[in-house]
Order: structure tokens, then sequence, then C-alpha cells
């Protein structure tokens, strides 16, 4: 996958979570945003060495929020010692996982996870694990 790529397959998830947005009078997808928008900032600004990205801050932090709801809807269990290094983000996820009235299975239906588990995070930078694959 290139930039472009997975800077839409990023967008279009995001964007399938907009009733998070209209639910009630929390925006539950802001607040995930940004959580993982102000984590970004923060290792961007604390990092020892220039991080030159093609990737927006917003841009990895809707990553970390899909990233989230992935783990939400794909592990149905969460034992106490998973919240010792847990972001609010994905905390919160789960608790929309687990409350009745939100369908994220029916939100999030469409969306490629395949494509999108293909996507690591690196220092800043959204790659695909076929790239990496490519160059080794």
């Amino acid at each position: 996958m290139n930039n472009k790529q997975i800077k839409d397959l990023i967008n279009d998830g995001y964007s399938m979570l907009s009733s998070l947005a209209n639910f009630d009078w929390r925006d539950y997808r802001q607040e995930m945003l940004d959580y993982e928008l102000k984590a970004e900032k923060d290792h961007r600004k604390n990092c020892p060495w220039n991080l030159s990205t093609p990737c927006s801050s917003k841009l990895i932090a809707q990553y970390f929020v899909l990233r989230g709801i992935f783990s939400a809807t794909g592990s149905m269990s969460f034992r106490p010692s998973d919240i010792l290094h847990c972001k609010l983000s994905h905390l919160i996820a789960h608790g929309l996982n687990d409350d009745h009235r939100f369908d994220l299975y029916g939100m999030m239906e469409g969306f490629n996870w395949d494509a999108f588990n293909s996507i690591e995070y690196s220092q800043g930078n959204l790659i695909s694990v076929e790239t990496v694959k490519e160059v080794a």
C-alpha cells in the first residue's frame, strides 16, 4: 500500500465512526481523537531526533482510534492487567463495544480490516507491512 492508500483507508474507517460523534451529549469519537492527537504530538515533541514524516499527527491519531475499535471488536475479554498500559481511547472503545446502544460491528461493516492490519506505526509514520517485507 502506498501513502495515499493508507491515508484513504484510515480516513474512510474514521468516517464510519461518525455516529459516535452525534449519539448523545458526549462526542466519543472526538474524545478518542483528542487523546490520541495529544499523545502523538507529545511523542513528536519529546523525540530526541527529528521526525520527518509524510503523515500528519491527526492521521496518526485516527489510526490509533481505529486500533482501539479493532481491539474492542476483536476481543471479547478484557482483563484488569490489560488496563495497566492501556490508552484511554482503547478503554472508551471497549466501553462502547460493551454498551448495547452502540453497534460498532454495524458501523464498521465493509471496512477492510485486513488492509488496516497490514499498516504499522513506526516513529511518526504509517508503513505497509508488505513494504517492510520487500525492503528486507
